[in-house]
């Protein structure tokens, strides 16, 4: 994770700690400077020391966590400091004013990264919440009326280690109390390792629903984050599959399946989560995943990244409702805007175009554990005929 933006890293804590040495540490005695540029190396080495990890992040990922927390609390606040005092330099000049008011509005957005960073990492990331949806369509067969569907995504599992485990275990709590008909997980189950969910299998399994759990792979499942031979990626990847099945989860890849009650029936279509060539064959592909799927069926389409819906799901494919994850809402939200409003059109909650819906869960954990405004979330999603 670090090393793919190392540069980025390396900015961020150099060049704040050289704009504030010139304007304030320069006129202090020796020892205060050595000081200074003693915890600036000691931020450059722990960098570099992760960007050397053979995997996307290290496992278990303690060092990570802790590395990113003091990016939030002492290393971003600095560069909002000097970011804010440079631009309010410039307008001084400007205007010809004799205050300097960028300084104020650094510190005051310095302090806000500190409260964000310190209540999403703990209070935040704990939090999740049950959210009803309804899905009211003339397609849906009579039968499905009212038709309860429990969705969640993105456990990254990783996250939830120590007494964080008990977060995953009050959602699944939480999930069989809804009493749904049938369970969606939609993809990253993992950080990067399936080794990751072994110690949580048994909470997991616990899982049941009359119509079955039903799974796709996330970006995260797959082995591009992960050190090793293409055996070995490989390998890691049938272990992620062989996890969820073993846990009586029907994972679709790239295939659809059934769901039968009375005379009438839905389908549910899954994609494969990789975006990208990869190591093997693992694409989303939305061909695969309606092949014999009969005209005028009614389809749910499980994607795990929502982009997928307005490439291949609205042109294409004949489903009235798609699943998606992916994003987690963002994570931190401030002002009505988050940290994927401009990566993707569609990044939470209901979309609609061309009659056909997309739903957007916020998911349920994060690799980067920490949310703020956007709590972890379960969905029940009800079908309902217009």
């Amino acid at each position: 994770m670090i090393a793919r933006a190392l540069l980025l890293y390396v900015a961020i804590i150099m060049l704040p700690d050289i704009s504030i040495y010139q304007h304030c540490i320069s006129r202090c005695s020796l020892r205060c400077k050595m000081l200074w540029w003693m915890q600036t190396l000691a931020m450059l080495a722990y960098t570099s020391w992760l960007a050397l990890q053979p995997d996307f992040t290290p496992h278990p990922q303690t060092s990570l966590n802790i590395y990113l927390f003091i990016i939030g609390v002492y290393v971003i606040p600095k560069v909002l400091i000097v970011l804010c005092a440079a631009f309010g330099r410039l307008t001084r000049m400007f205007f010809r004013s004799r205050r300097n008011w960028g300084i104020p509005v650094g510190i005051i957005l310095a302090l806000l990264s500190v409260y964000v960073t310190i209540y999403g990492s703990t209070i935040g990331f704990k939090k999740f919440e049950v959210k009803r949806v309804e899905f009211a369509s003339s397609r849906v067969p009579k039968e499905f009326d009212g038709y309860r569907i429990v969705l969640f995504s993105d456990a990254h599992v990783g996250s939830f280690t120590g007494k964080k485990q008990k977060v995953l275990a009050d959602a699944v709590d939480s999930m069989l109390a809804l009493k749904p008909n049938a369970i969606f997980f939609l993809g990253d189950m993992q950080n990067t390792r399936p080794e990751e969910m072994e110690e949580h299998m048994p909470i997991l399994s616990r899982l049941k629903a009359p119509d079955g759990v039903f799974s796709i792979m996330g970006n995260h499942d797959y082995s591009k984050y992960i050190g090793g031979t293409k055996e070995e990626k490989l390998a890691s990847e049938e272990k992620t599959k062989k996890y969820q099945r073993d846990m009586g989860w029907s994972l679709l890849l790239n295939e659809n399946i059934s769901i039968h009650h009375g005379n009438d029936s839905i389908v549910l279509a899954g994609m494969k989560g990789n975006e990208q060539m990869g190591i093997d064959r693992e694409v989303a592909n939305y061909e695969n995943a309606i092949s014999g799927i009969g005209p005028g069926a009614f389809t749910i389409m499980l994607a795990h990244n929502p982009k997928h819906w307005r490439t291949s799901v609205v042109p294409y494919v004949d489903a009235p409702l798609t699943v998606s994850g992916h994003t987690h809402g963002g994570q931190i939200r401030l002002f009505g805007l988050s940290t994927t409003t401009f990566g993707f059109t569609e990044d939470y909650g209901m979309y609609e175009l061309n009659g056909k819906k997309l739903y957007v869960t916020a998911g349920l954990g994060a690799l980067i554990p920490l949310r703020f405004n956007v709590p972890g979330e379960v969905v029940l999603l009800t079908l309902h005929k217009q």
